[in-house]
């Protein structure tokens, strides 16, 4: 049985297209320009910025550029997209709750350094 995989990727990196979803790489690797289409629902839109793509584990992602068309697995896909993918997850996560999509804001709260002390008589 396949693993699914996800990852979080910027809306501006997604264009629909009849049934499919056109991608575009990430800008920082050598895979600059390129793109690829999925399937229009294995992405799921979870904010006005952010979305995320599921994948199985054997698929192979046909990359083009204008003429060019090059291949790749889907280890060197999460890889190419990790930088975006752990900037995003630090700032939104999602739960799905009866097959709803569910955001919720995350954040790591303040260092708080202030003096406690417990009453006795809270002590057992």
């Amino acid at each position: 049985m396949a693993t699914w995989h996800k990852i979080y990727i910027y809306n501006e990196q997604i264009e629909q297209w009849d049934n499919q979803a056109i991608i575009e790489m990430p800008s920082d690797n050598e895979f600059a320009g390129y793109f690829f289409l999925l399937p229009k629902k294995m992405v799921f839109t979870i904010s006005t910025n952010f979305s995320y793509f599921y994948f199985p584990d054997n698929w192979k992602f046909q990359l083009k550029k204008h003429t060019e068309k090059t291949q790749i697995d889907v280890v060197k896909m999460i890889a190419l997209f990790q930088k975006d993918n752990d900037k995003i997850m630090q700032t939104f996560q999602t739960k799905k709750v009866n097959n709803s999509i569910i955001s919720v804001r995350t954040h790591i709260p303040k260092k708080m350094e202030k003096d406690v002390s417990i009453a006795n008589d809270l002590i057992r």
